[in-house]
């Protein structure tokens, strides 16, 4: 069965997330007699802290996706090499058999500008081979063996870049999603706590019923409600 997609159990922000944590973990070992009552144990809150701790240090979002963004600008930058490439040799070809020939047009090299990365890859292993094929006659115009080849080291580096990326954009959607499944835990376990602090202190001390209050706001704050103007 197809795994379902993992969304965060709170509307807040994860940075948030862990100075709520950590201020509601004070407020428990403050409290700490009262929640062993409960069974929630100085260890306890301690393992709390500790997956705390941890989630806070783990890889975000915004470092996976810049070590995603440096790949993806090598790759844009080694497609434009290997564009520029292509059409110095097309060039050659243009002025040996003009562009409506049979033997330009076997190149398959129009529109290279808006060719996807994997029909540029196509492209430029076939500028190649046609080269290769058609390079006695085109050697009078300025091509030669090595600039073929540089095509085909181009091809292959722009290759691995184009795999490089993929494995760069999974990765990133291993981490969000490893995140998400760790923030989501962290939430639950105090969420849980929370409501047995509010349950302890619900008809004793109002002042401490609030310390265990977490809003699902975006701050994670009491909301401000508007209020009537007086007339």
């Amino acid at each position: 069965m197809k795994k379902q997609e993992v969304t965060r159990l709170y509307k807040f922000s994860d940075a948030t997330l862990v100075a709520l944590g950590k201020e509601k973990i004070a407020f428990m070992r403050r409290d700490l007699e009262a929640f062993t009552s409960f069974g929630i144990t100085v260890a306890m809150i301690s393992d709390l802290e500790s997956n705390l701790i941890q989630f806070s240090d783990g890889i975000t979002d915004i470092e996976a996706l810049s070590d995603q963004t440096g790949v993806t600008e090598n790759k844009t930058n080694k497609a434009e090499q290997l564009r520029v490439a292509i059409r110095n040799v097309m060039t050659r070809v243009e002025l040996k058999y003009g562009t409506n020939s049979a033997r330009y047009k076997k190149f398959g090299t129009g529109a290279i500008s808006q060719l996807s990365d994997p029909e540029l890859f196509i492209t430029g292993k076939r500028v190649v081979r046609v080269g290769t094929e058609f390079l006695d006659d085109l050697a009078s115009h300025g091509l030669t063996t090595e600039m073929l080849i540089n095509i085909s080291s181009l091809c292959y580096e722009f290759e691995n870049l184009m795999l490089d990326l993929q494995v760069k954009m999974s990765e990133r959607d291993i981490i969000q999603e490893d995140r998400v499944e760790a923030g989501n835990a962290v939430y639950a376990t105090l969420v849980s706590y929370t409501t047995t602090g509010r349950s302890i202190w619900e008809t004793t001390d109002v002042a401490k019923y609030n310390d265990y209050i977490i809003y699902d706001t975006v701050s994670g704050e009491a909301p401000i409600v508007p209020t009537a103007e007086i007339q």
